[in-house]
């Protein structure tokens, strides 16, 4: 008898020991997964911190455009935080941005499409309320958008999480004249002439009469690839500067034309033809809004 109890003592003091071990244990671990879960949170709201540090904000130069004239987009990125801000990219490109018909998702135009980027890493140190600015012109295909409202998201391309800025909304309006350009040829040698037509038409069915802004009916431009102006036809020369009345009579064309000799402005200092590459070729109407053609594109080469 005296054996069983002692055994029967020994066996429940083993026992004891073994669930104060195990919630001991149990305890540890517990602790040891409220300290990663609480590493872990700490390190998402850091995270979530640190993104929030930059903002991006996004503009047009304009909210009402014309069927084929220029869109300028600005960025600015701005560090409103106490602390730097880093980011990190996987190319050389910094930023993008799309176009969506408004009420749809499906894009219409997105402005990396047709451009090329290095493919190496760089990064983006913003100090304590330093801003970024980044400017873009919206390429061609945006000249073939129809009139309506769109809506336009804009972003960096930072790594892994790009910040976007709230959207932005622009409308094409629709003329009702209509400009079209074209020229002589479509490829021509350094300092060679370019001979540029432009040709206005009333589309509605009765007389359009409308307001210029001075002398000069309409304009002729030329830019690079990228949309830096390189020559416009009224840059050097005076008019009057006085509002007047054009009329056009239902479905007439008035035809204008002009001839570039393939030197950028200004033209009062001595100039030299402008180098070989892509350029773009529009007309513009006078009027308030301006009315532009769709570009069209000319080559030269050596």
């Amino acid at each position: 008898m005296k054996k069983t109890s002692t055994y029967k003592a020994l066996l429940a003091l083993t026992v004891a020991l073994g669930t104060q071990a195990q919630s001991a244990m149990a305890g540890d671990g517990t602790v040891a997964r409220k300290s990663v879960e609480t590493t872990t949170q700490s390190m998402m709201q850091s995270t979530s911190q640190s993104r929030s540090w930059v903002t991006l904000k996004a503009r047009t130069d304009k909210k009402v455009y014309s069927v084929g004239q220029p869109i300028r987009v600005s960025l600015t990125a701005a560090n409103t935080f106490k602390r730097g801000a880093y980011l990190s990219f996987t190319s050389g490109q910094r930023f993008d941005f799309s176009v969506y018909k408004a009420g749809s998702s499906e894009t219409v135009y997105t402005w990396s499409a047709t451009r090329m980027f290095a493919q190496a890493m760089g990064s983006l140190w913003l100090k304590p309320g330093q801003s970024q600015n980044y400017d873009a012109n919206v390429g061609e295909e945006l000249s073939a958008l129809e009139p309506g409202k769109y809506r336009l998201v804009a972003r960096l391309t930072n790594s892994p999480r790009p910040i976007v800025a709230a959207p932005i909304h622009f409308e094409i309006a629709a003329p009702t004249l209509t400009v079209t350009a074209r020229t002589d040829k479509t490829t021509y040698k350094v300092g060679e002439e370019v001979k540029i037509f432009v040709a206005i038409t009333n589309r509605a069915q009765r007389e359009n009469v409308a307001d210029i802004r001075s002398g000069m009916i309409a304009d002729f431009l030329v830019s690079d690839e990228n949309g830096a102006p390189v020559w416009n036809y009224t840059a050097n020369l005076r008019f009057v500067r006085i509002l007047g009345e054009t009329s056009w009579k239902a479905g007439e064309t008035k035809n204008l034309s002009a001839t570039w000799n393939g030197i950028a402005l200004p033209r009062e200092t001595v100039g030299a033809a402008v180098p070989p590459g892509r350029y773009r070729v529009q007309g513009v109407l006078s009027t308030n809004p301006a009315v532009f053609s769709k570009p069209v594109y000319i080559r030269v080469t050596n």
